[in-house]
């Protein structure tokens, strides 16, 4: 019986791992969206050096934190009819972590925009600061 369950826990295990590794080998992401999202990046990784240090001693997760500051959200747009386009650059998501919720997208309205942020729910993350 104890065999069994360590089987199976191995077995879970090694397939969370394989569905994980599947995801990440997945991720596409643009070259325009990596070089629009690199200044938060360089930023918490101590400058250029220390992000260059990270993408080549941590692929993966170089892959996985681009892929918050690219993927974890979307904008709705005209989603107000007054207001100026919200350019998605400008949006540094982890300002806004605190309103994500668990397991329903969040819409945020920003005073003088007329699109809307939209946070994809924790439970659909693949990375969390």
């Amino acid at each position: 019986m104890k065999a069994g369950i360590k089987i199976s826990l191995v077995s879970g295990f090694l397939l969370l791992f394989a569905v994980s590794r599947a995801q990440l080998n997945s991720l596409e992401i643009s070259p325009e969206k990596e070089k629009m999202f690199t200044p938060y990046m360089i930023w918490r990784h101590s400058g250029s050096e220390g992000l260059a240090e990270f993408k080549r001693d941590h692929p993966h997760d170089y892959l996985k934190e681009l892929w918050y500051y690219c993927e974890s959200f979307y904008i709705k747009k005209d989603y107000v009819k007054e207001g100026i386009f919200l350019d998605v650059s400008f949006i540094d998501i982890t300002r806004f972590e605190d309103l994500r919720k668990e397991s329903d997208e969040a819409l945020i309205l920003m005073p003088g925009y007329k699109d809307a942020l939209i946070m994809l729910p924790s439970n659909k993350l693949i990375y969390r600061p």
